[in-house]
């Protein structure tokens, strides 16, 4: 809770401008869309900030969480384009191809099936659409939920009961797996690694600290090769325009 009593995330709602504007650069470089035209679902919306931000720069936004929050109405209010509907994955009732644009961010290490997760993105997108999908990497040593190193390279058993025995209070909560892992998960979309463009455009991204303009200067080639070591993957999938033949 806040000071306020708003019920936000316990994994925090700063810079949800900030996160917006990366999200929209990126795809806008990425996908070359006329965004302003665009249809786009926020799975896992969390708060709504992200979508709230995004909803003066597109056609519409519809945001999806399994919970409700309380600035739903406040920011539905606030954009005659914007709609929240409380829903798990597991029981969208979005229709097959039904937005041009879907953002899944830092979700799919916190849902019962990514594998099922995918699935449902993949119906929903139409033909020709894109998705931001991001997340973290298991393979990076920082466990980026409760900030511990090797931690989450454990037994999960294991992992949770060293946590409780040194005191700590996080929740250990989230499933991440490693880039080839989430590549062959992501097979039948065609798949951009966004890595190195945030990294090269950090100021695009809302990244103005000293430190992301210095690694700017690393050559992009090196980038994409590392990527299966960074913190986290961003992916842009293009759903096949002759998706309809792949599924029969």
């Amino acid at each position: 809770m806040t000071n306020k009593g708003i019920k936000e995330p316990r994994w925090g709602a700063k810079d949800r401008g900030k996160k917006a504007q990366a999200i929209l650069q990126t795809m806008a470089y990425a996908t070359r869309l006329p965004l302003e035209k665009t249809q786009w679902l926020d799975i896992g919306c969390g708060s709504g900030g992200i979508a709230a931000c995004i909803a003066p720069q597109v056609q519409s936004v519809l945001g999806i969480d399994a919970e409700p929050w309380s600035r739903w109405d406040e920011f539905q209010e606030m954009h005659a384009n914007l709609h929240f509907v409380n829903e798990s994955i597991e029981n969208l009732s979005c229709a097959d191809n039904s937005f041009d644009v879907i953002v899944c961010n830092q979700v799919y290490e916190h849902v019962q099936d990514p594998q099922y997760l995918i699935a449902e993105i993949y119906r929903i997108l139409r033909p020709g659409g894109y998705c931001y999908f991001a997340g973290p990497n298991l393979l990076f040593p920082i466990e980026p939920h409760v900030f511990w190193p090797f931690i989450h390279w454990l037994p999960r058993e294991l992992a949770i009961k060293l946590l409780k025995v040194c005191g700590s209070k996080a929740e250990l909560d989230a499933y991440s797996v490693n880039y080839w892992t989430l590549k062959k998960w992501l097979n039948k979309f065609h798949v951009t690694n966004a890595v190195p463009y945030i990294i090269k455009n950090p100021s695009n991204c809302g990244r103005s600290q000293f430190f992301w303009q210095i690694i700017s200067f690393i050559p992009w080639k090196f980038i994409d090769m590392m990527t299966w070591i960074s913190p986290g993957f961003v992916f842009i999938l293009r759903k096949p325009m002759n998706s309809s033949l792949l599924n029969n």
